[in-house]
């Protein structure tokens, strides 16, 4: 298994670099206008009480986008290098795990902290929405590289007893159940579970504290603004949940599956250790967890996309120890999960449903790096920001950008002939105009 680690390996570092290339020509777009806008007309504190009684209870993930300097930033830099870091964040955070778990060498961990880096871009259903969508990033990505931090701290108090590794855990606890419903979920349950098996009094803290932030989170006036209403029999309802759980659950299932011998051959070593550690009933019952944000999530009526991100790394990472009690031997087949990853996106679904194609996406950062113009691109951008800023016109018509990223996020606002769409609206708020849309 050396081989095929050593070639993956090679293969994460060219991903590393060729994501770090793409965020060179990373812009800010679409929520970073409204969020800075919105700082701007109600203030810091004004803005945070309006999006927890009209938007969400997501009171770290949005506070902190509320201070996204995108008026102060003209040049765009600040796009450009917060992928990069959470990117190096990930690997640095997951070094440090594989070096406190495993008691690794620092150089064999952050060759571990690569290799998981490798396949946690792979396994993402949106890259675009997920490490370039600035307030994206900060919803969805950051999240996970704290949740890297809280296991490293809650580890150094399981191995210490000192206090001093304790406090980080809490203060971590407090921001991931203000970050997103998904992580919120998976980390109570986690926390719930952990405290069946360890009766410290710190556990107990981390529940609690970790239930007050959860409450504080969903209960949000604004998360039941936004729930859909739907106008239908009590039955079309839920089975219309149902369909969304079965499908949800169907696809993470599937493309997990997919990559799962590959996954097993590169952490074989690992995952021994953690299965000489935990019985085959623990392992279930900590992928079972994963199943909460998908009943929450079906239960609002959402299909596949960018919240469920978190969900498909924490199914895999879960799944895979599952299946290491029955099923070790599937890492004979990790050549084909080799081939599968590069194969192209599958297009046999309609628009409403394209996220449940199956996509790895480093075919499509291949074609990015090879056949996008993104220096033009950046440049489109950069003149349409130009004309809305500088132009005295209260209605403006621009061209439509031309080159459009495969990789890079990018929303295009409605054209003359369509409704205004929230881009439009977004850019409208923001550069003071009554009326921008596209020819």
């Amino acid at each position: 298994m050396k081989l095929v680690q050593n070639i993956t390996l090679f293969l994460s570092i060219l991903l590393c670099i060729g994501l770090i290339y793409i965020s060179f020509f990373n812009v800010y777009q679409t929520d970073d206008y409204i969020y800075s806008y919105s700082t701007k007309t109600l203030g810091i504190v004004g803005n945070i009480q309006d999006f927890y009684m009209n938007w969400g209870g997501r009171y770290f993930g949005y506070t902190i986008n509320m201070f996204t300097p995108l008026s102060k930033d003209p040049e765009n830099i600040l796009p450009k290098i917060y992928p990069v870091f959470l990117f190096f964040a990930f690997i640095g955070v997951s070094a440090l795990n594989f070096k406190q778990y495993f008691k690794y060498s620092f150089f064999e961990s952050l060759l571990k902290g690569l290799l998981l880096f490798f396949f946690y871009t792979v396994i993402l259903i949106n890259i675009s929405e997920h490490y370039y969508w600035f307030t994206g990033s900060n919803v969805y990505f950051l999240p996970i590289v704290l949740s890297g931090f809280l296991l490293f701290f809650w580890g150094k108090f399981q191995e210490t007893g000192k206090k001093l590794w304790f406090y980080p855990s809490l203060f971590l606890t407090v921001i991931l159940m203000g970050s997103n419903e998904v992580l919120a979920l998976i980390l109570l349950g986690i926390l719930a579970y952990f405290n069946t098996q360890n009766k410290s009094k710190e556990a107990r803290i981390l529940l609690i504290v970790g239930f007050i932030g959860f409450l504080f989170t969903f209960l949000a006036p604004g998360n039941f603004k936004r729930m859909p209403d739907l106008d239908e029999p009590f039955y079309k309802t839920w089975l219309r949940r149902i369909m969304f759980f079965g499908a949800n659950t169907a696809y993470i299932f599937f493309k997990v599956f997919l990559i799962l011998p590959l996954f097993i051959a590169i952490f074989n070593k690992e995952l021994n250790k953690i299965k000489e550690k935990i019985t085959l009933k623990k392992a279930l019952i900590v992928w079972v967890i994963s199943f909460l944000p998908l009943l929450f999530l079906a239960y609002i009526t959402n299909i596949i996309g960018r919240p469920f991100e978190n969900i498909v790394f924490f199914f895999l990472l879960s799944f895979t120890v599952v299946v290491m009690f029955r099923f070790e031997q599937i890492k004979k087949f990790w050549w084909i999960s080799f081939i599968i990853i590069f194969l192209p996106k599958t297009n046999f679904l309609p628009k409403n449903y394209s996220n449940f194609n199956i996509d790895f996406n480093l075919n499509n950062l291949v074609k990015e790096i090879l056949y996008t113009d993104l220096r033009s691109y950046d440049k489109e951008i950069e003149n349409r920001v130009d004309t809305l800023k500088n132009s005295a016109q209260d209605s403006i018509v621009l061209d439509k950008i031309k080159t459009i990223p495969k990789v890079l996020y990018f929303g295009e606002m409605g054209s003359v002939n369509e409704p205004k769409g929230f881009v439009s609206d977004q850019l409208q708020k923001y550069f003071n105009k009554k009326y921008i849309r596209t020819k």
